[in-house]
């Protein structure tokens, strides 16, 4: 019965730990005092222990030597393999939904942006839109196993740690032509603008290593 209470208190911690990193409330390279969490947490160093081990299984969070547990920060080389793993996922799942995309599906993706083009833009706000365009592609698929892999391989909450590279200004018109191909069913155009989008990130992230 222990056992059990403590893998449910471990699965609750894990939960939490983890929406607390993809809120920010605790941030890339921040020391995770883990006295202190297990108190706000309510519960004892042991299963907050599990739920940071399965944290750190993901890539999410290291235990680094002399600094303790910390919250991931990604290296330049890591941002680059995560953009390789999204251009190579995401453009398949982008050439699979605009064959099967429906009109509702495709008006969903519109509204996402649509608030952005009557005013000034709010970065959270069109952070969270463009976490949620790129996931609804992914499920829109109809492949499971290619959103398994993006979601197992957390490269949604990496991308929200990663924050955005480029300006909305930038990416909000590459977004709207990708949405209009998919409409338009222009499968191997969609496919190319999803790839050029996340290739011009890699770019740049590739100019800064290099500046």
């Amino acid at each position: 019965m222990d056992k059990i209470f403590n893998n449910e208190l471990s699965a609750q911690a894990y939960q939490k730990v983890k929406s607390m990193i993809m809120l920010k409330e605790l941030l890339p390279g921040q020391k995770i005092v883990q006295d202190r969490l297990a108190d706000d947490l309510g519960i004892s160093r042991t299963p907050l222990r599990s739920a940071l081990q399965m944290l750190e299984g993901e890539g999410l969070i290291e235990s680094l030597p002399r600094k303790g547990v910390i919250v991931k920060e990604f290296t330049d080389k890591e941002m680059l393999e995560i953009y390789d793993c999204r251009i190579a996922l995401e453009g398949t799942a982008v050439r699979l939904f605009a064959e099967r995309a429906s009109a509702e599906e495709v008006e969903e993706l519109r509204q996402l942006f649509l608030p952005f083009l009557r005013g000034e833009i709010d970065e959270k706000d069109y952070q969270q839109a463009d976490a949620m365009f790129h996931d609804a592609i992914m499920k829109g698929s109809g492949n499971s196993f290619l959103h398994k892999l993006f979601r197992q391989g957390n490269l949604l909450v990496c991308i929200d740690l990663i924050g955005l590279l480029r300006a909305p200004d930038e990416t909000l018109p590459e977004h709207l032509n990708i949405i209009q191909t998919i409409e338009n069913k222009e499968v191997d155009l969609a496919e190319s603008l999803a790839r050029e989008h996340l290739e011009k990130t890699k770019q740049l992230i590739l100019k800064q290593i290099n500046e």
